[in-house]
């Protein structure tokens, strides 16, 4: 999957279910505001067992099932919708977005998460 904010909590519940029940597994490549943002999801996914990275951009927001159908997330004031796409063009330019992404290591957002606290006057 590639997201730049996973803040929705449907498809973060839905991707949790298919790694814990199925054994699926998923790979996030998000943005960094994506790894700190409130509302994301993807740190959660991290703890749950998806191998997640994160790069400074990522050029669309789409989902990939095992090559062999992709969707694509539009945001807009509506709302969020879905729409398919064709999948190859969509792995290649994931995988290629993939590999120049910089690995999320858990225990960093863990860290980092004690630093902003420990900032903030809760180390005291």
């Amino acid at each position: 999957m590639q997201v730049a904010v996973l803040d929705l909590k449907p498809l973060a519940e839905a991707l949790r279910e298919a790694m814990v029940k199925g054994g699926v597994k998923v790979y996030l490549l998000t943005t960094d505001s994506g790894l700190t943002h409130p509302k994301s999801y993807g740190p959660s996914l991290a703890l749950a067992g998806a191998v997640v990275r994160f790069a400074p951009r990522v050029d669309g927001e789409f989902v990939v099932v095992d090559r062999k159908e992709a969707i694509r997330l539009l945001r807009g004031y509506v709302g969020l919708s879905l729409e398919g796409a064709e999948p190859a063009p969509l792995v290649e330019r994931f995988y290629f977005a993939f590999l120049r992404g910089v690995p999320f290591a858990v225990e960093d957002w863990v860290h980092r998460l004690y630093i902003r606290e420990y900032v903030k006057g809760g180390g005291r």
